[in-house]
């Protein structure tokens, strides 16, 4: 009765039309599933991005915080170095003559150039303190 073959072909192209429809229904609804999951995993790598942004400024300014100390601190040791140089030299000289002995003033015995010599050391070594 309904065997003829132009009723099979329009139950065949309605089934066809049906699961074609079917298969876009299902696709729409698994690239929705998709978009939904790749958003939110968008937002939770934007935040760590943003997170990671700020540490790496945090530590840019902590590295130049202390290269900022450090130059300081070479510039402090560079004039203690010079002040060091000066006074050691200023030894240094005291000590050659003390060595050689200062000559004896007129009217002075040798003790009493010693006495004189000493009280020069121990009054500069005082002043420098």
């Amino acid at each position: 009765m309904f065997a003829s073959p132009a009723i099979t072909a329009i139950i065949i192209a309605v089934f066809a039309a049906l699961s074609f429809g079917g298969g876009f229904v299902v696709s729409d609804w698994r690239s929705g599933k998709e978009v939904q999951r790749l958003g939110s995993e968008n937002v939770v790598l934007r935040a760590s991005n943003d997170k990671c942004a700020t540490d790496i400024g945090t530590v840019q300014a902590g590295v130049k915080e202390v290269t900022d100390a450090l130059e300081a601190k070479e510039l402090e040791a560079q004039a203690a170095m010079k002040l060091a140089q000066v006074s050691a030299k200023k030894h240094s000289d005291l000590a050659a003559e003390l060595r050689n002995g200062l000559p004896v003033r007129p009217g002075e015995t040798q003790c009493q150039a010693v006495e004189r010599e000493q009280r020069e050391y121990v009054g500069g070594r005082r002043a420098a303190e």
